[in-house]
Order: C-alpha cells, then structure tokens, then sequence
C-alpha cells in the first residue's frame, strides 16, 4: 500500500510524516493481524494522509474525514483536528450533561488515530458480505464491527472502557433530545448529518457489537452468527433476527 500526502504546508507534510514512520510497525502488525484472523486478503492502492480540506472537500465531500473505497484510504493524522470533530458532538447539549464527555475528548491519545485507521482497514476482511440488495439494513454490523475490532487492538483496556462509557452516555443524549429509530435505518444519510447524528449511529452499532461479543463469547462466535444469517432468506433483518432469537435483548 503505497502512502501519499495532501497537504499545505512543509509543516505538514513533516508532521504526517512523522506521524507515519512513529506509527508503521504498528499498522504493518495490524495488516497481518487481519489477515491471521479476518481474512484480510486486500489492501487500498494507497494510504492518503490529508489535511482537513483536502479530506473533507477535495478528495471528496463529507464530514468525517476518515473513509475508504476500492483504491484509497483517506484519513487526517492530526489529534487536535479528531478533539474538535468528537467535541463538535456535544454542541446542541447543555454543559451539564457535557463536562465529562467534554474532559474524555480534550484527552485522546495518539492511539485513537491508529484506531480510526484500524477502522477503515478492517473493512477490508472479506468476511463482510455487501453483495445483496439489502445491504443498507444491516450495514451497522460491519461498521459496529470494524470498531469493535479496531479499538480492542489499538487502545488500551482502560481507553477502550471509557470510549465505550461515553459512547452510552452519548447515545442517551441524543435519544432523550431527538428521540429513538432503529438501527436497521443506519444509510446514506448517516453519512451527511451533523456530528451528533453521524456518530450516534457509530456508537450504537459498535455498542451493539460489544453485547453480542458479551454474550456470545467472541468476535469469532458473532461473525459465524452473521454468516448463518446471511445463508437465510432476509425476510427479516439481521438485528430483529438477532433479537428474536435471544442473541440480543433489545436493540440500543
């Protein structure tokens, strides 16, 4: 996978770089740890480091910038760039429900920027399926998924529990002011929304994730859960299924 750099300025381009060359050992280990355990059999043509603008407005147009498709991986290696896009969640929110999840943010490590690229790689298992026609209902499993999978490796235990304690206290946020909906809406416009809508999303696919690991025993179980679903007629969607059939208790 070849790496490439959108950048302004010298200073960022040094910056990227040394943020890659600190950090490739790492992501080597990771590419052979899917491949060991997830079927990772291919890789983006290229690793594009960019700046927030080129990420967000030049390669293409969307909010997060962190994404991948069938030749690049796009992703902005800049802590303080990901600490105002978590932060920018909290904004419609009052203080006093914020504070914490204010403190959690203005706090993220450099493995948290390893853990968003882990993300966008761990879609590249083959072990996700997308060729059916009604992909868009269960599309929650990968990307709750590749979350899973990429914070277990990349944070630590105690950074791992308190992504995942301020991810519930997020979604309790969002549903006591906007209300509930289904995850099986999880689509295209998750995509173009605020911050706040955009990772409320994220973080019940990913919380959903980690009960199913809880209660099954292990990613490996979830996955061959998945796959018996997939071997099924699709008349009802991998979440009711999963919930009729007492994997799951509700969804979140």
């Amino acid at each position: 996978m070849d790496v490439h750099y959108l950048v302004a300025s010298q200073e960022e381009l040094k910056n990227y770089q040394d943020f890659y060359q600190k950090h490739q050992s790492q992501l080597a280990d990771f590419e052979v740890f899917l491949r060991t355990h997830y079927a990772l059999e291919e890789l983006p043509q290229m690793l594009v480091f960019s700046n927030l603008v080129g990420a967000t407005s030049i390669v293409r147009d969307i909010t997060i910038p962190a994404y991948t498709n069938d030749t690049r991986l796009v992703m902005t290696p800049e802590i303080d760039v990901w600490k105002r896009i978590y932060l920018g969640q909290l904004e419609n929110y009052s203080n006093e429900d914020t504070s914490t999840l204010k403190e959690h943010y203005s706090r993220l490590s450099e493995n948290h920027l390893l853990q968003i690229i882990g993300h966008e790689l761990a879609h590249w298992s083959e072990l996700f399926e997308d060729d059916f026609d009604d992909y868009h209902s269960f599309i929650w499993f990968e990307e709750g998924m590749v979350e899973y999978l990429s914070r277990k490796y990349f944070l630590t235990f105690d950074e791992f529990e308190a992504e995942k304690n301020r991810n519930k206290a997020l979604v309790d946020l969002y549903q006591k002011k906007y209300g509930w909906h289904s995850l099986n809406d999880f689509g295209k416009e998750t995509y173009e929304g605020n911050y706040a809508s955009i990772f409320y999303e994220y973080w019940r696919s990913f919380l959903t994730i980690d009960q199913l690991v809880s209660n099954l025993g292990s990613e490996k179980e979830v996955f061959s859960l998945y796959h018996q679903w997939l071997q099924i007629n699709h008349s009802k969607p991998l979440l009711d299924w999963l919930v009729d059939n007492n994997f799951l208790e509700n969804e979140f």
